[in-house]
């Protein structure tokens, strides 16, 4: 006995203090350094939280604290290890899932949701384009494009089915590197994707996408060519005239974190009667049912308290970005929005992340009650053990914004001074930031992204 004691006092500490130094509870102070921007700060404390089933996550935030600093070769490297990893990972690991039912799913490696590794390629292309390198940018929306597909097959009926924006910047990158048949098919499926938005997210898309398919369609079909941005393919030997463009993503806030919630949920008798007779993910579906139930029917065996992961809420102060540029003002329009592709990608998983994780706790209780059979004092250790073990999985990208937003602005050519306003709800600015000798060449698109943490 006082060996089986010492046993699991010694798991029960081992995973409790596994617990409490979770991805998760570094993001407090993690987010406090990204809004001040300091980034060297913010990279030691993401060291603190590095460990092996986390490595995906340490990968993804270095690569984005890297972008934001002008480290763009160094920024792919991170997500290409990210990328490795997760492709890795994609395939289910029996061993550690084994692991996961009996302790917690946060002791697995993480895997990445699907739309955390579609906004790596975002990220991967601006570094490429940035580096002057547009064709490998261009090979980075292939791959998202492709990655699209291979989530669709796998990840059965979900909200997020399709990612509108990074259609969308991939058919502004083509076009501007003359490959208009491809921008045009980049174009209609960005509508299509927007669609969905809609449908799902209630997402109303740029108002300029339209316009873009109508004015590739109407080169393609015969009509005056556009020499500012189509010239590469349609008459080669002439130089690019009239103004270029300026495309910004204003990357606004943060995703809102994931956090722990615990419920609890009545077992009872026929629940014990019933295990012996069948899975016990059958017991675990119903007495999932039993989650919004005012008051439990019948006496009751045992309260199981469960924790499960949920997104908080969170709305950025900035509403939309100002920009300015000569005798020039726009305004931002919403391209993406993260927050409501994560609270909808853990709304459709919930459901089966619910019903493992009663399960696990319902073999815990089970385990507790042979061992309390056995020895009061093991009963109360393995009972100690079964609550100490008991955390939610809540791990996620936490540098990635709330969502992203796209400014397009006709420049004459020559450097320009930009600035940027962050305005709020009412109008009024919160923060501003002004990039200087920005080059805007004739009939050229000119690619800007910044982050706004506010």
């Amino acid at each position: 006995m006082n060996s089986a004691f010492f046993k699991l006092l010694s798991v029960a500490l081992w995973v409790t203090l596994q617990g409490c130094t979770t991805y998760a509870n570094f993001s407090g102070d993690y987010r406090s350094s990204l809004r001040t921007r300091n980034y060297e700060d913010a990279l030691a404390k993401i060291e603190k939280s590095k460990k092996k089933s986390n490595s995906l996550l340490y990968m993804l935030e270095n690569g984005l604290l890297n972008h934001y600093q002008g480290h763009y070769a160094l920024s792919n490297r991170y997500f290409a290890e990210a990328e490795r990893l997760s492709d890795q990972l994609f395939t289910r690991s029996i061993s550690t899932e084994a692991a996961a039912l009996i302790i917690n799913d946060a002791i697995r490696n993480y895997r990445g949701d699907s739309f955390e590794m579609i906004a790596v390629h975002y990220y991967r292309a601006l570094n490429y384009w940035y580096l002057g390198l547009p064709e490998d940018a261009l090979v980075e929306c292939r791959k998202a494009n492709l990655k699209l597909n291979r989530y669709a097959i796998h990840n059965g009926q979900t909200s997020y089915k399709n990612d509108a924006f990074i259609h969308y910047i991939t058919g502004l990158f083509y076009e501007a590197t003359g490959e208009l048949n491809d921008a045009r098919i980049s174009y209609l499926h960005t509508q299509d994707a927007y669609a969905q938005y809609k449908e799902a997210f209630n997402f109303t898309p740029p108002n300029r996408v339209k316009e873009d398919l109508q004015r590739v369609d109407s080169i393609l079909n015969g009509g005056e060519p556009d020499m500012r941005l189509a010239s590469l393919n349609v008459m080669p030997f002439l130089q690019p005239v009239g103004d270029g463009e300026l495309v910004i993503f204003s990357e606004i806030g943060f995703i809102p974190r994931k956090v722990q919630e615990e419920i609890d949920l009545p077992i009872y008798e026929n629940d014990i009667k019933r295990s012996k007779g069948v899975k016990v993910t059958a017991v675990a579906t119903e007495i999932s049912h039993r989650h919004h139930l005012v008051r439990p029917i019948g006496d009751v065996e045992y309260w199981l308290r469960v924790a499960l992961p949920k997104y908080e809420t969170v709305t950025p102060r900035t509403k939309s970005i100002r920009i300015r540029a000569e005798d020039r003002t726009i305004q931002t329009q919403p391209a993406q929005t993260y927050a409501a592709i994560a609270k909808a990608s853990l709304q459709d998983h919930y459901p089966g992340i619910m019903v493992k994780t009663i399960a696990r706790g319902f073999a815990k209780y089970m385990t507790y009650r042979q061992a309390k059979k056995e020895n009061k004092i093991l009963g109360f250790f393995t009972n100690l053990l079964n609550v100490s073990t008991e955390i939610a999985d809540t791990r996620s990208w936490v540098s990635l914004p709330h969502n992203i937003h796209i400014g397009r602005m006709a420049l004459s050519p020559g450097i320009h001074t930009i600035t940027l306003e962050a305005l709020d709800t009412n109008g009024n600015i919160i923060e501003t930031e002004t990039f200087t000798n920005i080059e805007i060449n004739p009939g050229q698109r000119t690619f800007l992204n910044h982050r706004v943490y506010q």
